[in-house]
């Protein structure tokens, strides 16, 4: 596909702003700043940022199952809304200490409600599961914008990396929420104006039957939605930087609803795509349904959302990350200092991102990804939710996690891995976590009675 001289300009305007936020906040900014924003993020930027960390992968899978589903592939994000309004109800019991105790990732919640093996499972699964998410990125951003540039796929990956890590090590998480809030706002303007422009086609009944894949896949939709969301490593570092326990709930109750309207919309252009474009792969839903159905003029702003899409999950799973290796795993020390913690920080956005793009080259199959990065943070989650409500016996998350990790490795193991079984992390977490938690409880009561 030709892009014409004045899409190009709008691209390189794009790329040149994300740039110059980038050296503007390292002008400006304190070493505090660069870790976590100084917690004096507002409402707005906070709610941007959340809704942000939706990346390129997320739309690449989300226009897919339209594609394949229909309209009932909407449930998937209606499960990502309810995910919000439980962590929004909730945010308070987490939002207090991480303020308190200075979080910077989740697993430093895990280390604080139950204990160090804890802390260290949680990040082992949290980092693996982010990394994937960070890989699928680059191969969301290589195959999309390798056919539009007119260049091959390993350079699309590879000009991407470049493109974040020059804001992203220059001004680190206040340059990851500045950027948000741009990015943000494109992808807005283009989810609000999308139905009014796109060329939709005739739908077929089942395509616009909301029941249509059954009750089993609905349920499955809502909880995986659901879970994904409160095992999100990235959106609770958003929790952990708003500037206090209002905004972050709030912010959270407002990207419930926008998390839905965005998702329909994806779900609506895989929709376009499959009436426009039957004989395509389900997996170019996007690439056709967003640049081969909208007037050419709107062809430039298409692409800068799309490029805003992955670039603002790309700079948030490298920061995460990267915070995770230099605090979770190599601090030995809780008296670290923050310009010495920062100074790791940078490194390792630089090692992680040449690493996931590389592997983004030789693997590029998103919707595995996607469904594997969900299996993998729903060990995670029965643990988080039972913590806000309940005291856990430390050795039942332990064992909880532990389950859910390994019974995703048999089904990848002995190839049965796919969507359908994906949610199997969930109820095995589940069932462990019961059966630890009356296990350790009973142990304590006989400890307590032999050494009263």
């Amino acid at each position: 596909m030709e892009l014409s001289t004045g899409n190009l300009t709008l691209i390189a305007a794009y790329f040149l702003i994300v740039f110059a936020i980038g050296f503007w906040v390292k002008k400006r900014e304190s070493v505090r700043e660069y870790l976590n924003a100084d917690r004096k993020v507002g409402l707005l930027q906070t709610t941007a940022s959340i809704v942000a960390v939706m990346g390129g992968m997320i739309l690449v899978a989300q226009a897919t199952l339209g594609f394949e589903m229909g309209i009932a592939a909407a449930w998937y994000f209606a499960g990502f809304a309810l995910g919000m309004v439980f962590l929004g109800l909730c945010v308070g019991k987490v939002k207090k200490i991480a303020t308190e105790k200075n979080f910077l990732t989740l697993a430093d919640y895990f280390a604080e409600k139950f204990d160090y093996k804890n802390k260290i499972l949680s990040a082992v699964i949290i980092f693996t599961a982010l990394f994937f998410l960070l890989v699928g990125q680059f191969i969301a951003a290589g195959s999309l914008f390798s056919p539009l540039l007119g260049i091959n796929y390993s350079a699309a990956v590879l000009l991407m990396m470049v493109g974040v890590l020059v804001y992203l090590v220059l001004g680190g998480f206040k340059a990851v929420i500045k950027t948000d809030l741009l990015q943000f706002f494109i992808m807005a303007i283009v989810f609000g104006s999308i139905l009014f422009v796109i060329n939709i086609g005739d739908y077929t009944p089942e395509q616009v039957d909301i029941s249509s894949v059954g009750g089993s896949y609905i349920i499955i939709f809502l909880l995986l939605g659901t879970f994904a969301v409160l095992s999100g490593a990235d959106i609770w570092q958003r929790v952990f930087s708003a500037k206090d326990i209002k905004t972050a709930r709030n912010a959270s109750f407002i990207s419930a609803i926008l998390f839905f309207i965005f998702g329909t919309v994806l779900t609506v252009i895989g929709m376009a795509a499959k009436n426009n474009f039957p004989t395509i792969k389900s997996e170019e839903a996007l690439y056709y349904g967003l640049f081969h159905l909208i007037p050419l003029p709107l062809m430039g702003i298409a692409i800068i959302f799309v490029l805003a899409a992955i670039m603002s999950t790309i700079d948030t799973e490298l920061f995460y990350l990267s915070s995770s290796i230099s605090k979770d795993f190599l601090q030995k020390k809780t008296d670290t200092s923050d310009d010495a913690l920062a100074k790791n920080i940078r490194k390792y956005i630089l090692v992680l991102a040449i690493i996931s793009a590389l592997i983004a080259i030789f693997f590029s199959n998103i919707l595995t990804i996607v469904f594997g990065i969900v299996s993998l943070s729903l060990a995670v989650s029965p643990s988080l939710a039972a913590s806000f409500f309940w005291k856990i016996k430390n050795n039942a998350v332990f064992m909880s996690m532990l389950a859910g990790l390994i019974s995703l490795i048999l089904l990848v193991v002995t190839g049965n891995f796919n969507p359908d079984s994906s949610i199997i992390t969930l109820p095995v977490a589940i069932v462990f976590l019961i059966i630890g938690q009356i296990i350790f409880k009973k142990k304590g009561v006989l400890k307590n009675e032999i050494h009263p």
